[in-house]
């Protein structure tokens, strides 16, 4: 029995001196996306962003599968050392745990170390509809319920989560016509076979710039750069249309304090790099103040903005 407390406590002292010296390797951030979206961009430009404050090059890792939920299952069941780390995202942190309860509790699987950014979403129509401002495509939706459809980047995705949260908010009735992505769905919203949809600005700026599409209102506190005649929900009278996506980064649960305090600090003096405001900028994203804690009552916010709207619809998705 001595043997086994000597040999835990030598583990013990060991892990300590370990988290002490952090990071003696180069720490793992795992993007659970293939490489080349936006969430990889991201993902790369924040490990390159800490990496300088580190000392130590963050080597960032794609683990795609199953809308993300593979890496992030990957990262849960790693070794709890502050050497492999997850940059979360809506879609297998708030979506996927939401639509399939008991899959994953991320609060009890998961250290936060913070949030690094977040960006709302932009509520566009087409040109061909006769509608400039929120308020006036209340009124359309509202004297044809159920004639107007929107598009969305696929089923269970932000966009189509930010449109039943439009349809609840409002009191309107619409069809959801579901796309591969947003990108396939911008045909038919500029030939106006669609008549709304909501999506990233920076992926529909060109689309607004050009005039094919009006952008109404951004799903944030604050207004866009990249869209900034659209006001914001709170402004055109709706405080509760908030959508946003968000990337935070994640430490397995248990990672020693040390070790998430040195990873909290290094990533709240990266956002001090005008470099990565700009690269992060360039993506409609906002870098946004945070900490350990600030992150974890972030997440459960979005938990419970989004839970009740997915389960109210029956959303399901492959765990």
């Amino acid at each position: 029995m001595r043997r086994l407390f000597f040999s835990a406590g030598l583990a013990l002292v060991a892990f300590s001196a370990g988290a002490q010296d952090y990071p003696a390797r180069a720490p793992t951030l795992v993007v659970p996306y293939a490489a080349g979206g936006p969430v990889d961009i991201a993902g790369r430009a924040t490990a390159d962003a800490m990496s300088k404050q580190l000392g130590r090059q963050i080597v960032v890792e794609n683990k795609a599968g199953a809308g993300g939920v593979v890496g992030t299952r990957y990262v849960m069941t790693s070794r709890p050392d502050g050497y492999t780390l997850l940059l979360g995202s809506t879609g297998p942190l708030i979506i996927a745990p939401s639509a399939n309860p008991g899959s994953m509790d991320v609060e009890a699987a998961f250290q936060p170390v913070g949030v690094v950014a977040d960006s709302p979403q932009v509520l566009v129509v087409s040109a061909k509809v006769p509608a400039k401002t929120l308020a006036e495509l209340v009124a359309l939706a509202k004297a044809r319920p159920g004639s107007m459809n929107y598009g969305s980047a696929g089923i269970g995705t932000t966009p189509h989560l930010a449109a039943e949260l439009f349809k609840r908010a409002t009191g309107t009735e619409l069809v959801h016509v579901p796309y591969r992505g947003t990108s396939a769905a911008i045909p038919d919203l500029m030939s106006g076979e669609l008549q709304m949809m909501f999506g990233d600005i920076a992926t529909l700026r060109p689309f607004i710039e050009s005039g094919a599409v009006t952008a109404l209102v951004v799903t944030g506190a604050a207004r866009s750069k990249l869209a900034p005649h659209a006001p914001t929900a709170p402004e055109a009278g709706y405080p509760t249309l908030v959508s946003r996506n968000f990337y935070v980064v994640l430490a397995p649960a248990g990672a020693p304090p040390q070790i998430v305090d040195a990873l909290s600090r290094a990533l709240a003096s990266a956002k001090s790099d005008p470099a990565f405001a700009s690269q992060m900028e360039s993506q409609g994203m906002t870098l946004t103040d945070s900490s350990p804690e600030h992150a974890r009552q972030y997440l459960r916010a979005e938990k419970e903005t989004w839970e009740p709207i997915i389960q109210s619809i029956g959303l399901k998705l492959n765990p």
